[in-house]
């Protein structure tokens, strides 16, 4: 499991010559620190708050909670989607002519890889509308680690956008353009601050 290894061992994994891990594990990863420094801002400023305030932010950090922890998964869940729909190429490259049950199954991993990629978007944008609660909160230095926060939610929020729309380049299914207009639609949520 790549999540338990250290992160230099990540590094050099994501550097190798190898197809996995990739930009779907690399966004879910920045995701997750982003989320982890959200939580971290969340406890240090906790105790500084009113009770009533604090009972606001708990809610909050649970919310983070869960959301880190799914990102979390998808870190090596990308990976075995990813080496899913790589098998699903090569069954079809081996079959001459290549069955149409082959061809779907191509189509059921790319769907696969982009709801994956999809929900990871949406995972990131749910953590990014929590920091301008916490943004009213948290004062003086720890405002900037909020700051760095938001730079790698965005940074794996648009990863994890490319990996899902590259997906969609490949898909034959009638539900595409249904796919685009949602991603467009948390894309502009997201960077129109409604996130």
């Amino acid at each position: 499991m790549l999540i338990k290894k250290s992160l230099d061992d990540y590094l050099e994994a994501l550097s190798s010559r190898e197809a996995t891990p990739g930009g779907g594990s690399a966004s879910a990863a920045v995701g997750a620190m982003g989320a982890a420094l959200v939580l971290m801002v969340a406890g240090i400023t906790r105790p500084k708050l009113k009770k009533r305030d604090q009972k606001k932010l708990d809610k909050v950090v649970r919310d983070l909670k869960h959301a880190l922890r799914r990102i979390k998964q998808i870190i090596d869940l990308d990976v075995k989607v990813y080496r899913d729909l790589i098998k699903s190429y090569q069954k079809v490259k081996n079959q001459k002519p290549s069955h149409p049950a082959a061809r779907k199954q191509i189509q059921i991993a790319l769907s696969n890889s982009f709801r994956l990629q999809a929900d990871l978007a949406l995972l990131i944008a749910m953590v990014k509308e929590i920091t301008p609660v916490l943004g009213r909160y948290a004062k003086g230095s720890i405002a900037n680690d909020l700051t760095v926060a938001r730079g790698f939610l965005d940074g794996g929020f648009l990863g994890a956008l490319a990996t899902a729309r590259i997906n969609l380049v490949y898909m034959t299914s009638s539900r595409k353009e249904h796919f685009e207009r949602g991603l467009s639609q948390l894309e502009k949520k997201y960077h129109g601050g409604k996130f």
